[in-house]
């Protein structure tokens, strides 16, 4: 390639004649290129100023090996296409494998992720679902490194699970959760899940149960296992804040309950107010300390049958309930946020008293019951009879401290 030194020189083609140019000025491509100027001076004043650089880039090029030369051309030959220089290729390579050498496998990355989570304090159950949805990506992923992991393979693989929508939705937002967290440690420099294809999971309408089919459950039930049904019917409490609720944290003089933050799930406090039919259900009850429900393994079981039990009733007495063959999860929860809903026609009131969002209210429990029906649920009452109190206080002791 013939070389030239740069020169100043008056401009003669075109523009003003006054226009003054530095020519003999080459990229790394090769590629000549030209600055102009308006005056002679000026264009001697900014070439005089670069000379020494463009010698020490000279006496470089000079000092390349010949093998380093025709790598040097071979390189620039597969960039020309691309318009990129050999500068700018080899930034993007040393920041790349700057990345490649600070970034973890994803099996280290799920270790991490889950010993952040536990110490900033979020629930067991959370965490479970976190170690499980993450340890089912895992078995693809364990050994690739982080940054390595592109969004292609995450649609493919979100695509392979062939779940349902809404579980594909669930299993997107644990990874898009683990690569923002990558990328906050440095470990990747963008989070490829939000590129991923996002599937629509159609919101089917929540599974509620008739106040008939409350009457029958609550009938069937356990005396160890009733207040905690009537508390998620008649107080809208989740399944999980049930199983964490105790006896001093509910004031049936004051009319509310008290679920803080170390029983909602999300972590903050709220106070629900007591129906007059929920004190009914209670009060036989009521103890100063202990725990509402007794453990999984008592009380799991015993739900079961009070289910199967009322739902043979109602057959018997020709009543439908289709909601008892395939039980919704947290029905009960749903049931009482839709007939709130239709009782005090608020939406930031029932969102309070349930622990989530006013759109979520307005989206799923508006318009689901009439007012006619919402009144009918909170006037389900016990038919009060000593022996289920009598069974209750001889099996107190034993169920709460299961």
């Amino acid at each position: 390639m013939r070389t030239t030194k740069p020169n100043v020189k008056r401009w003669k083609w075109g523009g003003p004649k006054s226009q003054w140019v530095v020519d003999g000025l080459r990229e790394e491509n090769g590629r000549r290129i030209r600055r102009f100027f308006a005056s002679r001076d000026a264009a001697n004043e900014w070439l005089a100023e670069r000379r020494p650089e463009l010698r020490n880039q000279g006496r470089a090029s000079m000092a390349l090996t010949d093998g380093q030369r025709v790598d040097a051309v071979r390189a620039l030959a597969i960039l020309a296409p691309h318009g990129a220089t050999l500068t700018s290729a080899a930034e993007v390579f040393a920041e790349r494998a700057k990345l490649l050498s600070r970034t973890v496998t994803f099996a280290a990355l799920r270790t991490e992720l889950l010993k952040a989570k536990r110490a900033d304090g979020n629930s067991k159950r959370y965490l479970s679902d976190l170690n499980h949805r993450l340890s089912r990506a895992g078995d693809v992923f364990d050994d690739r490194l982080v940054a390595a992991i592109e969004t292609r393979e995450l649609d493919d693989w979100l695509r392979a699970l062939e779940l349902a929508p809404t579980s594909r939705v669930n299993f997107r937002k644990v990874l898009r959760t683990a690569f923002e967290f990558a990328v906050s440690r440095g470990y990747a420099r963008d989070n490829p899940v939000v590129r991923t294809a996002e599937v629509k999971a159609i919101q089917a309408a929540p599974g509620i149960l008739t106040p008939k089919e409350i009457g029958a459950l609550l009938a069937e039930s356990d005396p160890k296992i009733l207040p905690a049904i009537a508390l998620s019917a008649f107080a809208g409490l989740r399944d999980a804040e049930v199983g964490r609720m105790t006896w001093d944290r509910i004031d049936l003089a004051g009319g509310h309950v008290k679920v803080d933050a170390a029983i909602a799930k999300t972590s903050s406090r709220r106070l629900v107010p007591i129906a007059d039919n929920l004190r009914t259900w209670l009060a036989p009850y009521a103890q100063k300390a202990g725990n509402i429900r007794p453990s999984p393994r008592i009380s799991y079981p015993l739900y079961r049958a009070a289910r199967e039990a009322a739902l043979k009733k109602l057959t018997e007495a020709g009543e439908v309930a289709p909601n008892l063959k395939e039980w919704p999860h947290n029905a009960l929860r749903h049931s009482f946020a839709s007939y709130r809903m239709a009782l005090v026609a608020n939406a930031a009131q029932v969102a309070e008293e349930c622990g989530h969002s006013v759109q979520i209210m307005k989206q799923h429990y508006r318009e689901l019951v009439t007012k006619y029906e919402a009144e009918a649920w909170f006037s389900v009452l016990p038919k009060k009879t000593a022996e289920n109190v009598l069974t209750f206080v001889q099996s107190a002791a034993l169920a709460f401290k299961s």
